[in-house]
């Protein structure tokens, strides 16, 4: 590794470090600011992609957050929060997209098959696609798995109306 390559590691570093520090206090204008100074120095770094994706998900801007936790999983294939979260912007845009949330579902079970979220949005979009009795089926398996999935106890609730 040459000495450039070192040092824009370590750059990559401390600006992913002070994004994150930017995250966790809500300072979301800042935090992108680090996070795309991080991501200028190692733009293969797949935790400062997954946490660009998050941010620009949780702002409504799907497709930017589709591309960046595609480049995530890209480096980092076992992320099962990445495909999970791939999963819920495709569930969030519907229609065709449904069925392309379930394949990174798929994806996520066959890396961690213990996980509420999996299971939650298995149910959400399978309540989407109208398979009650299948929706039904999941979500009590995310609460199975995780009694306080705020977000599956919501969505039984909702279908057991």
């Amino acid at each position: 590794m040459s000495m450039a390559q070192n040092e824009h590691e370590r750059m990559a570093e401390l600006h992913l470090e002070r994004g994150k520090r930017h995250f966790e206090q809500g300072e979301i204008k800042e935090a992108v600011a680090s996070l795309t100074e991080s991501f200028t120095f190692d733009p293969r770094r797949a935790e400062t992609l997954y946490l660009l994706a998050e941010i620009y998900g949780a702002a409504g801007y799907i497709d930017p957050a589709v591309d960046l936790i595609q480049k995530s999983l890209r480096e980092d294939y076992m992320n099962v929060s990445g495909w999970i979260m791939l999963a819920n912007l495709y569930a969030q845009k519907g229609g065709a997209y449904l069925d392309l949330a379930m394949e990174q579902l798929n994806m996520a079970e066959g890396i961690d098959s213990n996980n509420s979220m999996l299971y939650y949005l298995r149910g959400n979009i399978m309540a989407q696609k109208g398979d009650t009795d299948k929706a039904i089926e999941n979500l009590q398996k995310a609460l199975e798995l995780d009694s306080n999935n705020s977000y599956a106890k919501h969505d039984l609730e909702a279908l057991q109306k």
